[in-house]
């Protein structure tokens, strides 16, 4: 019942930037304020990345695992703290010290931290091509073919539909229409995951909530579609898209430890 009370709220929040951006009257700025570096998008995703790190303790300490599902929740809590650590530039976004000299000439933002130290754009694009094959492709061709259920790794992929959905609408706010080859790709996947999705609710029984959660984000990537406008293809949107990976990045290891704990 939490899930879906912060999910809706995050989703009326999200939906009313756009529109707001987009149609409202002196709001035209609202999106960049709530995705620019350390506002409201950011802060969700770092809290659900430090989540995961504090839900990893917790979960070692209250339930019993075998050996490898232990290091297997270990490995998950590391990266959640790693990752929440370079969100917040590893203390400096809190603390406001200096950037070292390495890092004020080859950071792209001038922050201590080692993400920005790559290209925005292959960052952006490995990290998406990343999440789409990993939390969208796999679950749903794992769903739709029983033949894959005999390998047992693959089980690891048995997402939530609703889980799925999350990181779909996320992936809706995205600059749409734009000369580029990356956001060409990233549309036309998004596009592709979506009939996957589509499919899989034709073939497969699932209930009323999914499917309602499923024409949610359709509506969204029209919303989108048709304020395309008002993104930048400078990163603006990226914060948004981020914040919901991280978000059902939780959701995921939280239904992984709820699977596999013993009292």
């Amino acid at each position: 019942m939490l899930n879906i009370i912060i999910v809706a709220t995050l989703y009326i929040i999200s939906i009313f930037t756009i529109l707001a951006t987009k149609y409202i009257p002196h709001y035209q700025f609202l999106l960049s304020q709530m995705s620019h570096e350390n506002s409201f998008f950011e802060s969700v995703g770092t809290i659900a990345l430090f989540l995961i790190f504090f839900y990893g303790i917790y979960a070692l300490k209250r339930y019993r695992f075998n050996r490898y599902k232990k290091i297997t929740i270990v490995i998950f809590s590391i990266l959640g703290f790693l990752a929440g650590m370079e969100e917040i530039s590893w203390g400096q976004q809190i603390f406001h010290f200096p950037t070292s000299e390495y890092f004020a000439q080859h950071n792209i933002q001038d922050e201590t931290n080692l993400h920005n130290l790559i290209d925005g754009n292959l960052f952006s694009s490995i990290v998406y091509s990343s999440v789409y094959t990993l939390l969208i492709f796999i679950p749903l061709i794992y769903k739709l073919s029983p033949m894959l259920h005999r390998f047992k790794l693959l089980r690891y992929f048995d997402i939530d539909p609703n889980i799925i959905l999350v990181v779909l609408f996320g992936s809706t706010f995205q600059l749409y229409f734009y000369n580029d080859i990356g956001v060409i790709v990233d549309m036309i996947t998004l596009f592709l995951a979506l009939a996957l999705f589509g499919l899989f609710l034709i073939l497969k029984k699932t209930d009323r909530l999914v499917k309602i959660h499923f024409f949610i984000v359709v509506i969204t990537m029209l919303i989108s579609m048709l304020s395309h406008s008002i993104y930048s293809f400078y990163n603006m949107q990226y914060e948004i898209r981020e914040s919901f990976i991280e978000l059902a990045s939780l959701f995921i290891f939280i239904q992984l430890i709820q699977k596999e704990k013993r009292d």
